[in-house]
């Protein structure tokens, strides 16, 4: 069997145009990440997150014999457990990594969410955050929390998750992407945005559409880096990688 990690668009895509379906077992972090698979039939899924002991016992259970690692670019710990892992058991790992676009001019980036948040307690105008709601609880005690917005899933423990960490109702946007260009400016303009921060998403995580919005109207692009992770075999083209599992 082959171990598909999922829960992102990119799985899915991987996952409807690879001819044997039955050869394959998924799994996603989050029931959200789940759903993003309905209607795709002949596939086994589970929806669980699973530390490094069981990965181990997942793989032993399932008879894995390969592992294609498809998970968000920013889902470091699950990739360097995977890593490890495959490792141990002497099977093969193989990454799709997300094309990086080319960085523009202008566009300021961290390498690491610490100065980041350094950077931004600094700030004195509005600031749309996009980095999803895992990052939510460094907010908790900026000292500028409500010249923050914060654009999550709307999803309703994400919504309680940033109002636990006191984040006010009017301070948070949930919605649903893919977000176009049009719509980014619009919410920009509305909320007079100054700043926007947002993960290297590339282009499947709307990171294009986001900076040239931004950029048409003088709001600075903030963008958090990805993690250095060292994958033993990576691609970034979805049809190379099924060619090279085939």
């Amino acid at each position: 069997m082959i171990w598909v990690i999922g829960g992102t668009k990119d799985s899915r895509d991987f996952i409807e145009s690879f001819p044997f379906k039955e050869k394959l077992i998924v799994t996603t972090a989050t029931e959200y990440g789940g759903k993003l698979l309905e209607g795709v039939k002949d596939i086994k899924v589970f929806c669980k997150r699973m530390d490094s002991i069981e990965m181990g016992i997942f793989i032993d259970e399932n008879m894995i014999e390969k592992i294609v690692d498809l998970s968000h670019p920013y889902a470091e710990e699950v990739s360097r457990n995977a890593i490890a892992i495959s490792e141990g058991k002497k099977i093969e790992y193989i990454r799709f990594e997300r094309e990086n676009l080319i960085s523009e001019e202008g566009v300021l980036e961290f390498s690491e969410i610490e100065s980041l948040m350094k950077y931004l307690e600094n700030l004195s105008g509005k600031i749309l955050i996009t980095l999803g709601s895992n990052n939510l609880h460094r907010f908790q005690n900026i000292k500028n929390k409500n010249n923050i917005f914060f654009r999550i899933l709307p999803k309703w423990e994400m919504v309680k998750k940033a109002e636990d960490f006191g984040i006010l109702p009017k301070n948070i946007i949930a919605m649903q992407g893919p977000f176009s260009k049009e719509l980014n400016l619009a919410m920009m303009r509305q909320l007079d945005i100054k700043y926007m921060v947002s993960k290297k998403g590339g282009d499947t995580g709307g990171e294009r559409e986001k900076i040239e919005s931004a950029k048409e109207i003088g709001v600075e692009t903030i963008l958090l880096s990805r993690p250095n992770v060292d994958y033993p075999i990576v691609f970034s083209d979805l049809n190379k990688l099924i060619q090279y599992i085939i």
